[in-house]
């Protein structure tokens, strides 16, 4: 599909209405990556005149949809100019071997060069792998060829884990990438407030001063859908937050998109020079995250319908 008449990719090096570069909202979209699913692909390919070819676009692991899909999706997503970044989710692999024909698959028919690894939704592993440390340790990652490692953050703390074990597992594994030649990274679960993601940002490049990290942020999308998988995903507490300021939660069918974390994370790249992007789950479909992410690069103004957070 061709761009229509003055239409413009939505994220661009630098606007001619900001030849400095100090728009936080132009700087927030610099090295923007999207996160979908194998049952996306189509409308991706329906708006990607509006996406620059070139951009980090994960594909996530959900159950059921099986290795096959997403190693074709991921594919697909090369042919038509982008940077594939499959999860990994440990706990999900059998066996070392299952792992190793994974990656082969994501690296043989995909190009990928990197990989986003997590431990995965399963209280207990069907396999070898616990851990996403034990994933990385495992060396196969490095067979592969794999350069780069998204390792995952939690800006509003795990459910299940104490922020100092978080803080020691983090650095492990920054440690264990090191160690194979890997370059490491953080991308993070997705939270309703900004404070919470920039007090995070800062706590951590304290530790590690130039290690990127990919804040994530949810898409534009009705509250009900939003809130459902903020149960899905383990930040209830963010999203309580969330409608208490914002006394909404009777008016669960409104939608709701991040205005105030896309801002954020611009001014704090702006303020400090320290490597953030943006990484967007895309919970409200392709089609409405493309459409709010052209206003943004247009003229930033909310629609009125729509609830800031």
């Amino acid at each position: 599909m061709k761009p229509g008449k003055n239409v413009e990719p939505v994220v661009t090096a630098q606007t001619n209405s900001d030849p400095e570069g100090t728009d936080p909202f132009t700087i927030a979209l610099q090295g923007l990556s999207l996160e979908i699913g194998v049952h996306d692909l189509e409308a991706l390919d329906r708006n990607r005149h509006l996406l620059p070819t070139g951009g980090r676009i994960y594909v996530n692991a959900v159950a059921g949809e099986g290795a096959e899909a997403r190693i074709r999706t991921a594919a697909q997503l090369a042919a038509l100019g982008y940077q594939p970044v499959p999860h990994i989710a440990a706990r999900r692999m059998r066996t070392a071997e299952e792992l190793d024909d994974y990656l082969a698959g994501f690296v043989e028919r995909a190009g990928v060069s990197e990989i986003l690894v997590i431990g995965g939704d399963l209280s207990e592993p069907r396999g070898p792998y616990a851990s996403a440390l034990e994933v990385i340790n495992s060396g196969v990652p490095a067979k592969h060829g794999i350069r780069r490692i998204g390792i995952a953050g939690y800006p509003d703390g795990h459910p299940n884990i104490d922020t100092t074990v978080l803080n020691q597992v983090l650095a492990a594994k920054l440690a264990a990438c090191r160690a194979a030649a890997i370059d490491p990274y953080i991308v993070s679960q997705f939270s309703f407030q900004a404070e919470s993601i920039i007090n995070w940002c800062r706590a951590i490049h304290e530790e590690h001063p130039d290690l990127p990290i990919h804040a994530g942020i949810p898409g534009p999308a009705k509250l009900r859908t939003l809130l459902r998988f903020a149960r899905i995903c383990g930040v209830q507490s963010s999203a309580k937050k969330f409608l208490a300021n914002k006394k909404m939660g009777i008016e669960l069918l409104r939608r709701a998109a991040p205005w105030d974390q896309m801002e954020a994370i611009g001014q704090y790249r702006l303020q400090t020079g320290r490597p953030l992007s943006t990484h967007l789950f895309t919970f409200g479909g392709i089609s409405e995250a493309v459409s709010w992410l052209q206003k943004v690069r247009t003229d930033r103004r909310p629609n009125s319908g729509v609830v800031r957070f």
